[in-house]
């Protein structure tokens, strides 16, 4: 499959549409899947650390979550179809998962959340076979979480614990697990609770959905100093010719 590289970090050339059916087909086939959705806070993260740059090289499929990424792919001459966003993805696959019969586990967020956000979930597909979830407050080392998760045998887990933590623990875990897809959502949990509603169309429309987080969570703008930073650096590379 195609990849764009963007200042170090592989972005699979695919549509939304296009992965959630290719993550359909990785999850029937039982082929254990990690899946980074990147935007341009991960590839700065990835452009400081050594280290995370290479576990973002470990994952199968790295998506571009963010607008910025796909502004940057576009700058630098190798265009991307489009955003391919954690939530967008979780939602896709959670109805995939009520009409096929998959088994979700879900990782992340605060215990009031997180069981509001499992609450939703079936409410909205009652179908669907939630086969555990839990917060995201534990002991990184504490075998019986990981336990807990590979006696529920999912065929996705869903991990919304920010980046690049819930990356790390997906690498640091994942050869525990003989299938599945593993996916890092961050803060997707707060969004489907509508403890942190996505932005309103206009905002989503217009590419703003970084300004209205801002917004509603003034204390983001250090966060935020990665979108002008990432814009720079991909300037930067496209006056010397280099991706």
């Amino acid at each position: 499959m195609k990849r764009v590289n963007i200042m170090g970090v592989p972005f699979t050339h695919i549509d939304q549409d296009g992965f959630v059916n290719l993550l359909d087909k990785r999850i029937q086939e039982r082929k254990k899947t990690f899946v980074v959705t990147a935007n341009p806070e991960i590839v700065m993260n990835a452009q400081e650390s050594d280290e995370f740059m290479q576990l973002v090289h470990e994952a199968d499929y790295v998506t571009a979550d963010g607008i910025g990424v796909v502004k940057g792919a576009q700058i630098l001459g190798e265009p991307l179809p489009g955003r391919v966003t954690g939530f967008d993805t979780m939602m896709a696959m959670l109805e995939r998962s009520a009409r096929h019969g998959y088994r979700v586990y879900l990782l992340g967020a605060s215990i009031e959340t997180i069981e509001l956000a499992h609450s939703k979930i079936k409410e909205q597909f009652p179908n669907i076979q939630i086969v555990g979830y839990r917060d995201g407050f534990f002991d990184w080392d504490d075998p019986a979480i990981l336990q807990e998760i590979k006696d529920a045998n999912p065929d996705l887990v869903f991990v919304g614990l920010g980046a690049p933590r819930q990356e790390k623990w997906i690498s640091q875990h994942l050869d525990e697990f003989d299938h599945g897809v593993f996916m890092g959502i961050g803060g997707s949990f707060d969004a489907v609770a509508g403890t942190m509603p996505r932005a309103p169309e206009f905002f989503v429309k217009m590419n703003l959905e970084w300004f209205y987080r801002l917004l509603k969570q003034p204390s983001r703008w250090r966060r935020m100093l990665a979108l002008p930073h990432f814009g720079l650096k991909v300037i930067g590379k496209r006056l010397k010719g280099k991706r």
